[in-house]
């Protein structure tokens, strides 16, 4: 049966009978003017091109930690601003701007609050030992928070 979705940013139209598919090809697709003018006002966000993933407790227990708060590090993207400042996959942080990180989950939203070229002191864990580095935010299109 032929179909329409309208979401806020994007229109889609099915041109012919879908039947008793689950799914169905998309013949025609476009993005709202409006919608990509108001992407294109907003401001850039921070960008450090690296993901955090929760510390478990198990994890936590295993590298000393009185409690599994903090992230993990991934493996940071080539030429990105913590590839630069010496993030390593397996580092665990703890701090930013000296405030403990509880969840791994609030990292992004913190970083993306902070423009862009704004100085950040990360505490980490590796190997044992705390260090503190320093990282200037890249640069990166927001996403709408909801």
């Amino acid at each position: 049966m032929p179909f329409a979705i309208v979401t806020e940013a994007f229109l889609a139209f099915q041109v012919g009978t879908c039947g008793y598919a689950t799914s169905c090809a998309i013949t025609y697709a476009h993005i709202a003017p409006e919608k990509v003018a108001e992407q294109a006002a907003k401001e850039p966000c921070g960008w450090i091109g690296v993901t955090v993933s929760p510390v478990t407790p198990g994890f936590a227990e295993s590298i000393g930690l009185p409690e599994p708060s903090g992230g993990i590090f991934d493996q940071p993207e080539p030429d990105s601003p913590a590839a630069a400042a010496g993030i390593e996959q397996g580092d665990v942080l703890t701090q930013v701007n000296g405030s403990s990180l509880l969840r791994a989950s609030d990292f992004a939203n913190i970083i993306s609050t902070m423009p862009p070229g704004t100085q950040v002191s990360l505490w980490i864990l590796r190997n044992g030992q705390t260090l503190q580095l320093t990282v200037s935010l890249g640069s990166t299109q927001c996403r709408q928070r909801g």
